[in-house]
Formats: structure tokens, C-alpha cells, sequence
């Protein structure tokens, strides 16, 4: 397991009181909701994620490798999903740049923030085969600063291609596809190498995959713009793990 794994293990055991607070955390009795998850966040942040873990696992009587806790953590990753939820934005520095989330819908933003960590995909994964809707509130708290609903989530996830043009809705279809199909077919290696933006990978597979190999603007770079650069390849995934997507 990962320090994010124990991170996300003991907060989740923590919120639905199944292990009582470490020393450091008061988890709040009365407000609503928001209010009680703000806090906590507010509470995380000042703790910082590896002494959070240390003081949970110090009530079981864990010792965990050191190891675990020298792991680098991308500053504009996992700690960024610890930050305060009320504190004002940083002011830009002169010349301010365009926000990159300026123009894009929620639940796109959601996604970028999730997609930062391969344990945070999996976790919304399991809360989404869970349906657990305060674990998926608390996640779109946390990142977006939204009440996100998981339902209204997977609806236009499973049909995020009908909001693009046509060159995107093609590519999206074909892509699909194929990748379901390499799937069905234990290809899993290939994939992987696909979703991972492999450019030899897919030319090579280009000329064999009859999805394809017909379609002259089947380039690499139109399936990184189309569907790498998009939500696709995170959709797949959830539904190779098993996730349902609304009909």
C-alpha cells in the first residue's frame, strides 16, 4: 500500500466512525455536512498526510516501514487534495497566465484533479461501484469545492463524446471500440501501452485494427487530441474495473 492508501483507509474510517480521532483531529458533531468535511480538511492540511497516517497507525499499534513515508508526493498532487477548502487562491503573478479550467465543466475539472494520482482513480472507482455518494461528495468537495452528484457524473461521462464535434465523437466511437475489443481479447498489454500514449504502439496498431486501418485521419495525433487529451481513457478504465454507466 501507498502512503495515499492508508491516507484515504483511515480518513474513510474516520468519517464513518469506525476509528475514533488521533490526537491532532477533533471530527466535529454538529453542523451540516459541508461545514463537518471542511473542517476535517482544514484540520488534514495542518496535520499534513504522513503524520496523519503515523497517528492512525500508532492506535493499532502499526509500525509502519519508514520507507512508506519518504515517498515523493507531486506537490500539485496529493497534497493539493489536503489544502484548506475556504483559503483564498494564491494572487497570480504579473503577467497572469489564463486559467486552464476557465471554460471547462465541472465534472471535467473533477477528473484533471482525480487523474493526478493512479491511487485516486482507484479509489473513485471503488466508491463509484459502491455507489457511496458521501465518499463521492467528499472527493468532489475536496477537489472541485462543489456538491458533484455520482449519478449525474456517470450520465455524462458515459455520454461525453455527444458534447464534442464530429471529429471527436468519430475518434471517441473508434477508440472505444477497439480498446474494448483488445480487452475482450486479453490484450491488456497493448491497453495499457495505448492509454499510456505509446506512439509505436499505435501506429503499429493502426495497421492491424480493422476499426482503424480503413480511416486515413487516423493519425497519432488525432487520437492523442480526440481522446487521449479528453476524459476517455479514465472512462475506459472504470469500465474495465467494472464500473456501470447509466443507459
Amino acid at each position: 500500500m501507498t502512503l495515499f492508501d492508508y491516507y484515504a483507509r483511515y480518513m474513510t474510517e474516520l468519517w464513518e466512525g469506525k476509528r475514533p480521532a488521533p490526537a491532532g483531529i477533533t471530527l466535529p458533531e454538529d453542523g451540516d455536512e459541508k461545514a463537518r468535511i471542511q473542517s476535517l480538511a482544514q484540520q488534514l492540511q495542518a496535520m499534513g498526510m504522513a503524520e496523519f497516517v503515523r497517528a492512525c497507525a500508532a492506535q493499532d499499534g502499526t509500525v509502519l516501514p519508514e520507507d512508506l513515508f519518504s515517498e515523493h508526493i507531486d506537490p500539485n498532487g496529493l497534497e493539493f487534495f489536503l489544502r484548506d477548502p475556504d483559503a483564498p487562491e494564491p494572487a497570480p503573478e504579473k503577467p497572469a497566465t489564463p486559467d486552464p479550467d476557465a471554460n471547462k465543466h465541472a465534472f471535467e475539472v473533477f477528473l484533471d484533479c482525480i487523474a493526478m494520482d493512479d491511487g485516486l482513480v482507484q479509489y473513485l472507482i471503488d466508491v463509484l461501484k459502491r455507489m457511496d455518494r458521501k465518499e463521492f461528495f467528499k472527493l468532489s468537495q475536496i477537489t472541485t469545492k462543489l456538491d458533484l452528484d455520482p449519478e449525474e457524473f456517470l450520465y455524462w461521462l458515459g455520454r461525453r463524446e455527444l458534447y464534442a464535434g464530429e471529429e471527436e465523437q468519430a475518434c471517441a466511437v473508434m477508440m472505444d471500440h477497439a480498446l474494448l475489443r483488445l480487452a475482450e481479447e486479453g490484450r491488456l498489454d497493448v491497453v495499457a501501452a495505448l492509454l499510456s500514449g505509446d506512439q509505436k504502439t499505435f501506429e503499429t496498431f493502426r495497421c492491424e485494427a480493422p476499426e482503424l486501418v480503413h480511416a486515413p485521419a487516423a493519425t497519432f495525433d488525432w487520437y492523442a487530441k480526440n481522446y487521449l487529451d479528453r476524459d476517455y481513457p479514465i472512462r475506459l478504465i472504470m469500465r474495465l474495473n467494472g464500473v456501470k454507466f447509466p443507459n
